[in-house]
């Protein structure tokens, strides 16, 4: 999947002909917003100040670059490589001087990247580095955190954001390529307040960004905050909310400017919150498939540069009902059953939902899991959009935009069709929302719908439609975990349908607190199965060797996802392993 953003690696391969391995070097000049006995700082670093993990310990600097080097070059390969200067800020003094060009000479680096603040960038300092990109291409990685004051004096940063400004400008000028850091999360700060930072840095003349979530680590100001409780106002961010705030940072920078990283690391022993249980590559898998699966791309809310976008083009299959569905190449499954996809919304999901009852006793509210071309909420919405029938409001959770637009250009609306079909689709892939006569409404959640359930109002829904793909391609939505999410918006009368019959599904359904049953069969041998809150709700009963299955062997082991997190492959195995485990605990207790 080609990334959605222009990532740093790609940039320097670019550039440089292939990826520079940064070299991270300690000079011990410790920071000028700190006193000599290690007080003070920004309110967020700790006494580390960001040194590498792997350059701890090393007794010299031509140690540190030795370990580095060596580190870089086992583990991933490195050919080529870039100093890297960070820890604190890198000060540029008569007597620091020398230290730059002795490591230039000491190491081959194809080039060197200096971490510093916009107050250790004195006139001397700027002169010394037009010098020293004379030999070598130097970046400067500028702390610029946010661009709004308030904070900058509530994080006690020591400079305000016209240094900061001034900084970039004058390195600029001068030929010198900065990259920028900064934290999306700050304390106060909120998302308009992101949005302008974004805003404000994507008019300056920068080379690259660095992106941060805030982390509290051990020894700070921040975490002394954080333990007073109430009154400290940071957002710590986990992985959904910070990659919605994340995507649209990187949508409102210019194209051309690398994204250098996307998240913080510290140390586990040092991090005190957010504790992710997404690992660093997974959340970058993440981010990409959201923003491809949106269409999405870096720079397209920056207002002049707009990036050519490719367009997808789905598999398309005729369905025996005269209907089309598309083919997943992905998940390997068709959206619809080729049998009939039209056919497949009436009598799996509207028929055993009683829609047409609900709907002459007043409002429905229905929740659509897994949207995908849009036939269970369009058949729901037809038999609403006639005369004498109660308002029916569809909230619907999709991941991929994609499909949704390429519905709309392939999917035909009938004459008996009480509203246009295409049109619909064509309204909730523009904006996500889409009015249908007799005051029938549609609106769309785009993204992951273990995050955008929970946008979902609590109690709010009285009808649940789950279509998503197999429990062996998709099962992170048919855990124990994601059930409990989908029971926390429904009413206490409501119903949740599925075509599916899988008996961990079902397992799962009853331990997060349903009552299960099965629908008639269509066109095939089993029936869908429907959950409720209440007993009375289900018609047909689960058999009772299926009961008996579900209580009494590893088959009835749900799914699980307890953080809502992890991968279809990490939660099969999951799976597994209990399946073995449980297995060998019946066998030594024999």
């Amino acid at each position: 999947m080609k990334s959605p953003y222009l990532q740093y690696k790609d940039y320097m391969k670019a550039r440089y002909g292939e990826a520079l391995f940064r070299v991270p070097i300690d000079f011990g000049l410790g920071c000028p917003n700190r006193a000599f006995d290690g007080t003070g700082g920004c309110t967020f670093c700790n006494a580390r100040g960001a040194a590498a993990v792997q350059t701890l310990g090393a007794a010299t600097v031509q140690e540190q670059m030795a370990e580095a080097i060596r580190f870089a070059r086992d583990r991933y390969g490195a050919k080529k490589y870039m100093a890297y200067i960070q820890a604190f800020s890198a000060t540029f003094g008569e007597k620091q001087q020398p230290l730059y060009l002795d490591l230039l000479d000491a190491f081959d680096f194809t080039a060197v990247s200096i971490g510093t603040r916009p107050d250790c960038l004195t006139p001397q300092a700027y002169d010394f580095l037009v010098e020293l990109n004379q030999h070598i291409e130097v970046w400067v990685e500028l702390g610029v955190q946010t661009v709004h004051d308030r904070t900058l004096e509530r994080i006690n940063r020591g400079h305000d954001w016209a240094a900061s400004k001034a900084a970039i400008e004058h390195l600029h000028e001068r030929g010198i390529k900065v990259a920028i850091h900064v934290i999306l999360g700050l304390p106060g700060e909120t998302a308009a307040d992101f949005q302008q930072t974004a805003d404000t840095l994507a008019a300056l003349p920068i080379d690259a960004i660095k992106i941060h979530n805030l982390h509290i680590e051990k020894g700070t100001t921040l975490a002394k905050a954080y333990e007073t409780g109430p009154t400290f106002d940071a957002p710590l961010f986990m992985e959904y909310d910070f990659a919605e705030h994340l995507m649209d940072f990187i949508r409102r920078m210019p194209p051309n400017i690398p994204i250098m990283r996307i998240t913080t690391d510290t140390p586990d022993n040092e991090l005190i919150a957010p504790k992710w249980h997404m690992a660093k590559g997974q959340f970058i898998d993440y981010v990409i498939q959201q923003m491809t699966c949106r269409e999405w791309r870096q720079g397209d809310l920056f207002g002049i540069l707009k990036p050519e976008t490719e367009t997808w083009k789905p598999k398309l299959v005729p369905t025996e009902d005269a209907s089309i569905t598309f083919w997943n190449e992905d998940y390997k499954e068709h959206y619809h059953t080729p049998a009939g996809a039209r056919l497949e919304a009436e009598e799996k999901y509207i028929v055993p939902s009683k829609l047409k009852e609900r709907l002459a006793n007043g409002n429905v509210a229905l929740l659509d899991v897994c949207f995908g071309l849009g036939y269970n909420s369009l058949t729901a919405a037809a038999l609403a959009c006639r005369p004498c029938r109660g308002p029916l409001s569809i909230t619907a959770l999709e991941m991929d935009r994609r499909v949704v637009g390429a519905a709309a250009e392939n999917i035909h609306t009938k004459e008996t069709d009480s509203f246009d079909w295409k049109k619909t689709l064509a309204e909730l892939y523009a904006s996500g929302s889409s009015r249908l006569p007799h005051h029938a409404s549609l609106s769309i959640h785009w993204g992951d719908a273990r995050y955008t359930i929970t946008k979902c109002e609590p109690h709010a829904y009285d009808l649940v439609f789950l279509d998503a793909f197999s429990t062996q391609r998709n099962s992170e939505l048919w855990t124990v975990d994601f059930f409990k999410k989908l029971k926390g918006v429904m009413k206490p009368d409501a119903v949740l349908l599925t075509y599916c019959a899988a008996i961990p599904v079902r397992a799962g359904l009853m331990e997060a607190g349903f009552f299960v049953g099965e629908t008639v069969p269509v066109g095939r041998q089993r029936g869908g199965t429907l959950a409720a809150l209440r007993p009375e709700a289900i018609e047909i009963p689960l058999p009772d060797h299926e009961t008996e299955m579900i209580r009494t062997t590893t088959r009835g082991l749900p799914y699980r996802d307890p953080y809502g997190v992890w991968t279809n492959k990490e939660i099969l195995r999951d799976r597994q392993e209990r399946i073995i485990q449980s297995k060998q605990e019946d066998s030594s207790n024999r």
